[in-house]
């Protein structure tokens, strides 16, 4: 096939900035579209990868590599790689200049198919004796800004070891790639102790020598894992002058300054890093860099701009929740707590809990650990002084478990002992606040059907009275659907309201399965959206108890959201849940909570009850315990018992007042 004529401009000299430049931020588009149109016209784009003409071009393949060091993407130079291979076939600079240019398409030149085969057809090619010195460096381009993108982060991981192999005897490039590497690896979960070997045995394997901006990333890699390892205090100082640093060395500062609470220094470095962003950042360092930007200002006060980048930050990662959700979910919503945070009030509480469950179901321990922080910081700012306890154990156990020793010597020291026991106020303070945050969704989604429907109604309303005839009797009947529909709204708020109230509620009478109904009915959105069925059996019409109804509600809850995420685990059968109530005899009555889920270990049956004891990685333990104490403070008693075939059944047993005992059939049959 014929080809247009295409002029190749000269090869640009390496890539250097005059005296007293600033790096830009952002490479050529305007040629990385043109390179990239120039590369659709062709039929076949393994062509770039496969042609047999290879020329070695040394210089163009330092200017590439030199600029994928710094940060940046010379467009021009991907263009004029570009037109060299639809004329002449492709020199080894073009590989990674064709895979430099297949990332930039991902992500700012909306490509897709086509980038993904010229990045995989380029690292292909590099993989040949023959590839040239850019072999590593395209795989290396591969792995960390294609593969990280669009593969599960275990192939983006083995092609980023691949290149470390291939660069080995290279010292600048083998440095950079252990960074990426161990970012990689630190996404996937790995443990601390596996990251911290192996940025240790490449830095011994590369030669001493002046400090170069790449081993100035890997020593501050390996000086952060050390510190969160052993609480090592020395703060990293690169070796390289503030004006040559790249992005991944102001990374680095970023993190350990956060760590170490230097609020002032972490923002500094999160500005100076904030430069150097372009197209082509790796993802294992950018989603760290948003992360911890949004850490570093979700409690800044009275900064200008402070805001504006905290949502920036939080849009981005929200970005990569959507594209890559095994990579950032748990991050974006890390995120989303802080900035709830950073607005104030209780309602991120929440937020941290899922993000943390999301982050141990990853495997992400060390982004877990950083939720339970973020929670515990919020109760101690909120006063909720019988929560703190919990989520300042369960961030030490986290942090514990991933190998970081060192950070939990530290939290220890900063936050002195940690109680091992709560009174019976503050679990109930507690127990409270995870109660209203865990149906904050729910309630939500309740109140908003009531208020659909006024909306609903008051158009209804309004076109029945403006017509030529004013329909005045069907205008009423809107009107009438609108006040049912408020009062709904209300007794749904009125409800929880009891539930979220401090102080403790005056006890009175009332109907016991009335007080059931209003229950399931604030559950009965998330048991739909959690596929839960509920089978609900209420025996007891018109049958009263003399007790605080809130915390009778608030015992029912905790009981069926333990049942609810008990059954998420369940897929070989339907998840059903039978709420009954019954008469357990002349004087008693009881309440049932029945689930098909994997059922409670013995061993777990005889302390489940007990203060801070949970079989949940994410649970507080006071849910189960407060439980218990209400209803022994009613004069009853709460019990689990196997469930039969499958699940496990929870018992509560109430008195009720001497009126209603002395109504109750004396042949009642006995429940208990």
């Amino acid at each position: 096939m014929n080809r247009p004529y295409l002029p190749i401009p000269s090869a640009p000299a390496p890539h250097a900035l005059p005296d007293g430049a600033v790096a830009t931020s952002e490479p050529d588009l305007l040629a990385c579209r043109h390179a990239w149109r120039l590369l659709c016209d062709t039929t076949d784009l393994a062509s770039l990868a496969a042609a047999p003409q290879l020329r070695a071009d040394p210089a163009l393949a330092d200017a590439l590599q030199d600029a994928f060091h710094a940060g940046r993407l010379p467009g021009a130079l991907i263009e004029t790689e570009v037109r060299r291979a639809l004329l002449d076939g492709p020199t080894d600079a073009t590989l990674l200049a064709a895979v430099l240019l297949a990332a930039v398409a991902l992500v700012r030149l909306r490509g897709g198919r086509r980038a993904l085969l010229l990045a995989d057809a380029c690292a292909g090619r590099a993989r040949r004796p023959d590839a040239g010195r850019v072999g590593g460096a395209v795989l290396r381009a591969h792995a960390t800004l294609v593969l990280a993108r669009r593969a599960p982060l275990r192939d983006a991981a083995l092609v980023q070891a691949e290149a470390c192999r291939i660069e080995a005897g290279r010292p600048d490039t083998l440095a950079r790639s252990a960074v990426l590497w161990t970012g990689v690896r630190l996404l996937c979960g790995a443990p601390l102790a596996e990251l911290q070997h192996y940025g240790e045995a490449v830095r011994l394997a590369i030669p001493a020598g002046p400090a170069s901006a790449a081993t100035s990333q890997l020593d501050g890699r390996i000086a952060l894992f050390r510190a969160l390892a052993d609480g090592t205090h020395a703060p990293f100082v690169p070796a390289v002058a503030p004006d040559a640093m790249q992005f991944g060395c102001w990374l680095g500062c970023l993190q350990a300054a956060w760590l170490r609470g230097r609020m002032g220094v972490a923002r500094a470095a999160l500005a100076a890093a904030r430069q150097l962003v372009t197209p082509l950042t790796a993802p294992c360092e950018l989603l760290p860099y948003h992360l911890f930007g949004v850490l570093s200002l979700a409690r800044v006060q009275g900064v200008p701009g402070a805001t504006a980048q905290l949502r920036v930050h939080r849009r981005a990662l929200g970005d990569w929740a959507r594209r890559a959700p095994d990579l950032a979910a748990a991050m974006a919503l890390l995120a989303d707590a802080a900035g709830q945070d950073a607005g104030g009030g209780v309602r991120a509480l929440a937020v941290y809990e899922r993000a943390a469950a999301l982050a141990q179901a990853r495997g992400q321990a060390w982004l877990a650990a950083l939720a339970w922080e973020g929670a515990a910081g919020l109760c101690a700012r909120e006063g909720l002084a019988g929560a703190l306890p919990g989520y300042r154990g369960l961030a030490l156990d986290t942090w514990r478990a991933w190998g970081a020793h060192g950070r939990v010597r530290d939290l220890t020291v900063a936050w002195g002992t940690v109680p091992t026991a709560l009174d019976h106020a503050q679990q109930a303070r507690a127990a409270r606040a995870d109660t209203v945050g865990e149906l904050g969704i729910a309630i939500a989604h309740e109140v908003n059907q009531p208020l659909a429907a006024i909306l609903l109604h008051a158009a209804a309303a309004r076109r029945w009275l403006r017509r030529g005839q004013p329909d005045t009797a069907r205008a009423l009947e809107a009107l009438e659907q609108i006040s049912t529909c408020g009062r709904q709204a209300g007794d749904i708020v009125r409800s929880v309201r009891g539930l979220a109230r401090r102080e403790g509620e005056a006890a009175s009478t009332f109907a016991l399965d009335a007080a059931v109904a209003e229950v399931t009915q604030l559950l009965r959105a998330l048991m739909v959206r959690q596929n839960v069925q509920l089978d609900t059996r209420l025996q007891l019409p018109g049958r009263h108890i003399h007790a605080s109804r809130a915390q009778i509600q608030q015992v029912l809850i905790n009981l069926l959201l333990n049942a609810i995420e008990a059954l998420a685990a369940i897929s070989d059968r339907p998840r059903r849940i039978v709420l009954e109530s019954a008469s357990a005899g002349p004087a008693l009555v009881e309440l049932r909570v029945r689930d098909n889920g994997p059922g409670i270990a013995p061993a777990d049956r005889e302390r489940i009850f007990d203060a801070l004891y949970s079989t949940k990685p994410q649970g507080t333990g006071v849910g189960l315990s407060i439980s218990r104490a209400i209803v022994a403070a009613h004069g009853g008693r709460i019990e689990c018992v196997p469930a039969e075939p499958h699940g496990a059944l929870f018992r509560v047993v109430l008195p009720m007042p001497d009126a209603e005992r002395a109504a109750a059939p004396s042949a009642a049959r006995d429940h208990a």
